[in-house]
């Protein structure tokens, strides 16, 4: 064979590796170490909570059991496509619903921040000098490429000029998606504050430690939040994540009126701080005041009976009475404690369709995107 065509051939075939190869790796250097963690996202003025998946073209939220929606389509997951990230505000992961296996992980995290390894410093080191000098890179390989054609055949590479756009392409792929920016370079792993903001013109800062930064996307991790929670009482294994409150849940029949459902609910304060339990809302504008005040240890207990049926689709009747413990597996007396499992195992029958509306002081890692948002101010002294 001859040698040149054999070599436009390898060159080709090489291309189509190195890209094909690039292009499934090519995942948000952000994004990527929320992979397996539960967050609660911000989209549109929805709230989507899941485990966080991601791949090279989207991001997945996997529901910790499958819904029903009106039309009657079975629910388990809510995919987000590249072209529709601009529709999320915001991604974020609590500290109070990661279990200890999670938690591990997450300190893994901050510490190879503090203390990089050798190889961490040095990649990161190339791959800014790559970005900051891109221009330069691609007109290199652009003059490398415009020789091999030269060398080679014209024949034998005619209409070979789009393959080789492609391997140069290619060659600058993680590149040309990666992202150098002086400022935020400067502060990482420091604290800072990241302003946001809303569609009625308010701005939202969050203060903590600038982690990573991509063309996309920015994580500033160890916020604190005092805002206003809602949290639904229908997934029994979201309830078992917390790590702020123990639940005791009670659904039974009435004993004069075998088709109402009472539901009673128990709630434990776990925290070392107040937690404000304002109020329970359901479809049809059902709305139960709390308006309780629990300092660490305090439990409120809540009875309703006068659930409207829209609340109540998903109860199966055959199943009742219902009396539930969802307590953090850290914190069972059942010699389990310490578990890793996410309990995502487990099928608990149906609950009444409702959420728990409070209050209390959260610490959360935020991911924003960086087309809503910008670097405002430093928050620690640098000398």
């Amino acid at each position: 064979m001859d040698k040149v065509l054999f070599f436009s051939i390898l060159l080709v075939f090489a291309g189509a590796l190195v890209g094909s190869v690039m292009q499934h790796r090519r995942l948000d250097r952000v994004l990527k170490d929320l992979r397996g963690f539960h967050v609660t996202a911000r989209i549109q003025g929805k709230r989507i909570w899941g485990r966080f998946n991601l791949f090279s073209n989207a991001i997945e939220f996997i529901f910790s059991r499958p819904y029903t929606n009106r039309r009657g389509n079975l629910l388990t997951s809510f995919i987000v496509f590249s072209e529709q990230m601009n529709d999320i505000d915001t991604i974020f992961r609590f500290h109070d619903e990661l279990t200890p296996k999670n938690q591990q992980r997450r300190l893994m995290e901050i510490e190879q921040i503090k203390h990089p390894s050798l190889f961490r410093r040095i990649k990161r080191s190339a791959r800014n000098f790559m970005v900051a000098f891109r221009e330069a890179i691609d007109e290199s390989i652009g003059l490398l490429m415009s020789r091999v054609q030269k060398k080679a055949s014209t024949a034998l590479l005619k209409g070979q000029d789009d393959y080789l756009k492609k391997i140069r392409t290619n060659t600058l792929g993680m590149v040309s998606t990666a992202a150098y920016d002086p400022v935020l370079e400067h502060y990482i792993n420091r604290r800072v504050v990241y302003e946001t903001g809303k569609e009625d013109g308010q701005r939202i800062e969050y203060s903590g430690v600038l982690k990573e930064y991509s063309t996309g996307w920015v994580s500033i991790l160890d916020c604190y939040l005092n805002t206003e929670n809602h949290l639904p009482l229908s997934d029994a294994s979201r309830l078992m994540m917390q790590r702020k409150m123990d639940f005791q849940l009670n659904v039974s029949t009435q004993e004069n009126d075998k088709d109402k459902i009472n539901f009673s609910l128990q709630i434990t304060n776990r925290d070392n701080k107040d937690i404000a339990i304002w109020r329970i809302e359901g479809a049809d504008n059902f709305q139960h005041e709390v308006d309780e005040m629990l300092t660490p240890g305090d439990t409120v207990n809540i009875l309703l009976k006068d659930l409207p049926a829209s609340c109540l689709t998903n109860i199966d009747k055959e199943q009742l009475p219902i009396s539930l413990s969802l307590i953090a597996p850290e914190r069972q007396d059942t010699g389990e404690a310490g578990m890793d499992d996410d309990h995502e195992d487990v099928r608990y029958p149906a609950l009444p369709g409702l959420t728990l509306v409070f209050d209390t002081i959260r610490g959360v890692d935020v991911y924003i995107p960086r087309s809503k948002g910008l670097l405002r101010h430093g928050s620690e002294f640098i000398d």
